[in-house]
């Protein structure tokens, strides 16, 4: 793993840089646990690379290169490196992956993407060309960020795989943006994918490749998730035979290094199933999966998982821990964040605050997590009935009904008038759109201050103009897949999650989300997904893998993360206090609704569905706080 960050600048050429951008970026991140650092310069042009070794290949990887016309820096996890080996001249089983993707790049050009599997951010600069080639992998396995910053005489571009990278680069804005702390609170309403907290910086979206010179940007997608070839066997058994080999194949590459491996275990159906086949394939080299859970602490009322992580637990010889919210605080823990990240990400792990110093201790390399799994490989089904009804399968459509119900024809007859009932919904307009109401009561829902939402565009955008173009009601199984992937700001929470672990030296993977494993899914036919109960393809694929009670489903309908929002009450004077001098700040009074947040504090009982929006909420007024002030003392 690696922090890569560059700049780029195509003002009117001169020989001669100022003092202040000849290493714009070797001290923001002396916080990030790494082996070496290196720079390359010419000019106006600096790319740096922090390097953490995790797989063996990566041991011999000395960015960023110099390859007479092309340099190349990039952080790096290349999952189908034997399929390249054969392609690709120069290099061999023992190369790093960076050299791979020069030699891929060379060969193809900026098609080299569509050859390439795994997690990566990558920079090529062509000195003949004087342009610089960015792109993300196609789920956003690996952040990348950019900024476009126009001067009157000169132009910088700046990149990283944080923003602090970029917020550290003497020529970047230092400003909230208003926008950005609207798509935040707004959540996945708002299907924003390039914008950010910051202003003039973007995120480069996944599946997205950007070029830029002297004559400017120029963004495109390469990938987005769909099907491949239509999968199509006489036995029902193949599909799963041929579910287990994609499974196996992406778990295998997640765990390819030499140092400890760790995997999240909720009890549940997805991260049990990674859990138990990383463990299984671990074992094979004699090592040993560490996991670790968020649990209740005692006398907290909640959804208990620790049953179903115990009857895991019993069948696997795992290096088990459990982590609870005791004796975390909400404000310490931002503190600390704000420290030890430089300002991002901005949220209050409060879990993980007390988890990722124990992976430190344990000097772990990767960590496991089954995110995506319900969505993907272990579909919930939603959406299958309605396919087949509109296909006209009906004669599968009945076997299906009848075999969830079995044979109940009561039950059958109100399943079906529920798919006949979604599909009519889905000819209708989206509410969003004919509801005069709709975007009030969303704002007023999220706890958005009127003079935020109020803002020139802002209303028009959510209702009218989402990044992508979303149908409100998909049509198939396949459309569901392809929405949280693509659209449900899923790249956006992996970045945060990769964020949050990278000053611990540690990869977080999420190998039911590898491209390989997606495109089986959405290729196998709807009904596979859903023979006889939800989720079905994944539960016929882990018999004899984890516990048949997990396997066949249980009651475990709630994710069972411990409140953490009791941490609120429970120093909320202190928080009030906070708000107090908050408001005494134009950039945060102008964007948040401080004495909304202060009432809300000082109530004794608050609704649950409210206390997320508060946490979200005093999360960004205490960082926009911080924020400021930092780098008004920086300035100064």
């Amino acid at each position: 793993m690696s922090i890569i960050a560059g700049s780029v600048g195509f003002s009117y050429c001169t020989p001669h840089r100022s003092s202040d951008v000849v290493h714009p970026f070797r001290h923001a991140f002396d916080g990030f646990k790494h082996d070496h650092y290196r720079e390359w310069n010419d000019h106006t042009i600096t790319l740096s690379y922090w390097h953490r070794i995790i797989s063996p290949e990566s041991v011999s990887d000395m960015q960023p290169i110099d390859a007479h016309d092309l340099v190349l820096v990039a952080d790096l996890r290349l999952d189908n490196r034997a399929a390249l080996l054969g392609q690709l001249n120069g290099i061999s089983d023992r190369s790093p992956d960076s050299e791979f993707v020069l030699a891929a790049y060379k060969k193809w050009g900026e098609d080299c993407v569509n050859y390439m599997l795994g997690g990566f951010a990558i920079a090529i600069w062509n000195k003949q060309t004087e342009t610089l080639f960015c792109a993300r992998d196609q789920v956003g396995n690996k952040p990348l960020y950019y900024a476009d910053v126009h001067h009157a005489t000169e132009r910088t571009f700046i990149f990283c795989t944080s923003p602090t990278g970029i917020l550290n680069h003497p020529k970047s804005s230092k400003d909230i943006d208003p926008e950005g702390v609207f798509n935040i609170l707004m959540g996945n309403v708002c299907n924003e994918e390039t914008a950010t907290l910051f202003s003039g910086v973007k995120r480069l979206a996944a599946g997205f490749c950007l070029k830029v010179n002297k004559q400017g940007i120029k963004l495109w997608r390469y990938w987005e998730p769909k099907p491949g070839n239509p999968v199509r066997f006489a036995n029902d058994n193949d599909y799963v035979d041929g579910f287990n080999e994609k499974l196996e194949q992406a778990i295998q590459a997640c765990i390819n290094t030499e140092l400890p491996v760790s995997s999240f275990l909720s009890g549940g159906l997805d991260s049990s199933t990674v859990s138990c086949m990383a463990h299984k394939l671990l074992r094979c080299s004699d090592k040993r999966l560490i996991t670790s859970s968020f649990v209740l602490p005692e006398n907290e009322d909640g959804v208990d998982e620790r049953p179903f992580i115990d009857e895991i637990l019993q069948d696997n010889d795992f290096e088990h821990f459990y982590v609870t919210r005791e004796n975390v605080s909400f404000r310490d823990c931002l503190t600390e964040s704000f420290d030890k990240y430089g300002g991002f990400p901005y949220n209050s792990h409060v879990f993980l605050a007390k988890l990722l110093p124990n992976l430190h201790q344990r000097n772990v390399g990767v960590h496991l997590c089954g995110y995506g799994g319900d969505q993907v490989a272990s579909y919930h089904s939603q959406w299958v009935l309605e396919q087949l009804l509109l296909e006209g399968r009906w004669a599968t459509l009945w076997k299906q009904v009848n075999s969830i119900r079995r044979g109940n024809l009561g039950g059958a007859a109100k399943l079906l008038l529920r798919t006949l009932r979604n599909v009519a919904k889905m000819a209708m307009p989206s509410r969003r759109h004919w509801n005069q109401n709709w975007y009030a009561n969303k704002v007023a829902q999220k706890m958005i201050s009127p003079a935020l939402a109020n803002r020139p565009g802002y209303r028009e955008k959510t209702l009218f103009a989402p990044s992508f173009d979303v149908q409100p009601f998909p049509r198939k199984a396949t459309d569901i897949m392809k929405r949280f992937v693509q659209y449900d700001k899923t790249s956006v929470r992996l970045e945060e999650l990769n964020s949050v672990f990278l000053p611990y030296g540690i990869e977080y993977r999420t190998p039911l989300l590898d491209t390989r494993l997606i495109e089986y899914c959405m290729s196998v036919p709807p009904e596979q997904l859903y023979l006889q109960r939800k989720r079905s393809l994944m539960r016929r694929a882990t018999k004899g893998l984890i516990p048949e009670n997990i396997r066949n489903g249980h009651n475990k309908h709630l994710g069972s993360l411990p409140n953490r929002f009791l941490s609120l009450w429970e120093e909320k004077q202190k928080l009030i206090d906070d708000l107090k001098n908050c408001s005494k700040m134009a950039e945060v009074s102008s964007l948040l609704d401080i004495s909304g947040l202060e009432k809300h504090l000082a109530k004794s009982h608050v609704d649950e569905n409210i206390k997320p929006k508060i946490y979200r909420n005093m999360e960004l007024a205490l960082y926009i706080a911080w924020f400021k002030n930092h780098f008004r003392e920086a300035d100064a």
